[in-house]
């Protein structure tokens, strides 16, 4: 049997134990009248008999109850269960260009070399948030190859994101990131950044959370030939 048809049959049964219930509790106010109208002394014999059923009847219904109590709050549960989705980005960085980080310009003599803007943090943000409503990834809806994003401010991929989110009617949890890069130092810049995400995606500044690392001179990123993030994004449907 499944949920729904289980629900169905817990339901009725609880009913009928109502209807049966009260047919009981009549039955036992008529014999209790007829006993107080009689000469006969009480027999508590019969009225401990009478009520037996009645008390296990009773707790009966209380279980039923607490049980279907249950299975309601299990299904609210399941219905707002939380997913996650994972994103990441890399750009190659070039001298003379525009550095992009989370919507936020920052002084440097590098950019990202990119179709859009290059910021490799709204990009992962992006992906991380598509992935987690399983509604593909950034290159889906906003390909490279399309003359439309050329040099486009990314903050415009992360409405459009959050605008699929809500038609899914998911609502946007979390958002825990990292971007990883020698230079420049990024920490300083990350209350604007929070502000123009949290913006961007049409929550509260408290739910974007942002770290930064270098790797250490190690590879592109560690000769300051690359920036990259990671992000993990988590999503509800209330």
């Amino acid at each position: 049997m499944n949920t729904s048809a289980s629900r169905v049959a817990k339901t009725i049964l609880f009913w009928f134990s109502i209807v049966f219930l009260g047919l009981m509790l009549w039955k036992l106010s008529r014999a209790n009248s007829a006993a107080t109208h009689s000469d006969q002394n009480t027999d508590w014999t019969t009225i401990i008999l009478n009520t037996a059923p009645l008390i296990l009847l009773v707790g009966f219904c209380l279980l039923l109850m607490r049980q279907m109590g249950r299975n309601k709050a299990w299904s609210r549960n399941a219905r707002s269960a939380s997913r996650t989705g994972i994103g990441y980005d890399l750009h190659r960085l070039e001298a003379g260009r525009k550095l992009i980080v989370g919507g936020i310009e920052l002084p440097f003599d590098k950019g990202p070399v990119g179709h859009s803007d290059g910021d490799v943090l709204a990009h992962a943000v992006c992906d991380a948030l598509l992935g987690a409503a399983g509604l593909g990834d950034i290159g889906t809806h906003f390909p490279d190859t399309d003359p439309k994003w050329k040099g486009a401010n990314s903050l415009i991929f992360l409405e459009h994101a959050k605008k699929l989110l809500a038609e899914k009617d998911f609502a946007i949890e979390h958002v825990d990131a990292v971007v990883i890069t020698e230079r420049p130092k990024l920490g300083p810049h990350f209350p604007k950044m929070r502000e123009a995400l949290a913006r961007a995606l049409g929550v509260p500044v408290e739910k974007i959370h942002l770290k930064a690392k270098t790797n250490e001179g190690v590879d592109a990123i560690g000769r300051g030939e690359a920036i990259a993030a990671h992000v993990v994004a988590t999503i509800s449907r209330p």
